[in-house]
């Protein structure tokens, strides 16, 4: 269901209400001026409307004044569709997407401070508040986080006579070598660099052979480090055939963690969401979960993944997109969002909460030293697009070449 926008009957014409404006309510009691708030969301699961209207459902039991209008987007339309709106003016109210810089660059978003009190602005885990900065002040709200670990399959693992998981790049081609023996169309890694998700899978091996995306201001992903990191992985495909036979035309979803789910696949980058969603179908496959594998000399890392909600600015709705994010992240509120999509908590209150819960305990140890996508640079979305359009030509191109264009690709959103 997507709520309508009010609208509202001026000399004989009908007139659209901006969201946000205030209008008379039409709803039984005193006369009174209700603010409609428009709320867009991206939809991470079938759950995720109907949290969202029972969530609006209490809201607005306990806030008379304020009518909140919300439209769940899928996520493979949500950026164009939200483009669209800033393009023609139809800002949201609140917003919930991967991205906030660009829009806080263009001073179209209330800094976070102005939109909740200081209790929620306080209980944000420092990683995640940091890394909602846009030069120096914080605009985005830690909406849910998400970290990967390997996932590892203990059935393969004893089959193939494979002790432990792997520590190292090393280790893990070699073990993806002898589950690759086991026949039967095994895959010893699933590696997924489609365009579903390929900036996730590169950010974690690139990390884990000392690269990064940048250095300082400087765009890196042309480095010498990154260019020996593709090409490791090229070598797993096309090399040592331990993976999928095409991983750059292949997703994490549909594809690898599908077949992790299924038994085929003996080890894989995963993350508490979706892929245990999707593992608890399929009880049969027992399954391990251990820290990323890195280069030799490299310390552990992980993908910490993070998503926003953020307010733009609009005369007359301040002061209720703040009691409607106050309330969203009240700890009960907040909590009932993440056990239902499986996400994890960007909230120190939310974080104790779930401390106990055996699908996010692992994970949550890994959060402190999480590294994040430079989503703080304004140019970041056209090279995450780049990237998940691009990067999987390298197994049938020049590693070098395609991060060669990459970087300029960084470079010229940079101008």
């Amino acid at each position: 269901m997507k709520r309508s926008i009010v609208a509202a009957l001026a000399c004989g014409c009908a007139a659209l209400t901006a969201a946000g404006a205030t209008v008379a309510s039409a709803r039984s009691g005193p006369a009174r001026d209700t603010t409609h708030l428009r709320l867009v969301v991206a939809q991470y699961s079938d759950k995720t409307q109907g949290y969202w209207e029972g969530l609006i459902k209490s809201f607005e039991a306990k806030h008379a004044d304020v009518q909140v209008d919300l439209q769940v987007i899928d996520w493979n339309d949500i950026t164009q569709q939200v483009n669209t709106m800033v393009q023609t003016r139809q800002y949201p109210d609140i917003l919930n997407l991967n991205t906030y810089a660009g829009f806080a660059q263009n001073g179209l978003l209330y800094k976070a401070g102005d939109v909740v009190s200081p209790t929620v602005l306080q209980d944000f885990v420092p990683t995640f508040a940091k890394n909602s900065l846009y030069k120096g002040t914080q605009y985005g709200l830690p909406f849910i986080a998400s970290a990967r670990a390997l996932f590892y399959n203990k059935g393969l693992f004893t089959k193939a006579h494979i002790a432990a998981p792997p520590k190292t790049w090393s280790q893990l081609l070699a073990d993806a070598q002898k589950l690759q023996k086991l026949g039967n169309g095994t895959i010893g890694y699933g590696l997924p660099l489609g365009a579903e998700e390929a900036q996730g899978e590169w950010s974690i091996w690139m990390w884990g052979n000392g690269g990064n995306w940048k250095s300082g201001s400087k765009w890196t992903i042309n480095s010498a480090r990154n260019v020996a990191t593709l090409k490791f992985m090229v070598d797993l495909a096309n090399r040592y055939k331990v993976t999928e036979s095409n991983p750059g035309k292949t997703n994490r979803t549909a594809g690898v963690w599908s077949a992790f789910a299924q038994g085929k696949v003996g080890m894989a980058m995963g993350s508490p969401g979706t892929f245990v969603g999707m593992l608890k179908k399929n009880p049969k496959v027992h399954y391990g979960i251990a820290a990323i594998p890195v280069n030799t000399g490299q310390k552990p890392v992980t993908l910490g993944v993070e998503d926003y909600l953020m307010a733009f600015k609009k005369s007359g709705n301040q002061a209720a997109v703040k009691d409607f994010l106050d309330f969203f992240y009240e700890k009960a509120n907040y909590a009932r969002f993440l056990t239902s999509e499986g996400f994890l908590p960007t909230t120190k209150s939310g974080s104790s909460a779930l401390a106990s819960n055996p699908t996010f305990a692992p994970y949550l140890k890994l959060l402190p030293g999480a590294r994040f996508y430079p989503s703080d640079d304004p140019a970041w979305p056209k090279v995450q697009g780049a990237v998940q359009n691009e990067l999987g030509t390298a197994f049938n191109s020049n590693p070098k070449k395609v991060l060669d264009n990459l970087q300029k690709v960084a470079e010229q959103a940079s101008r």
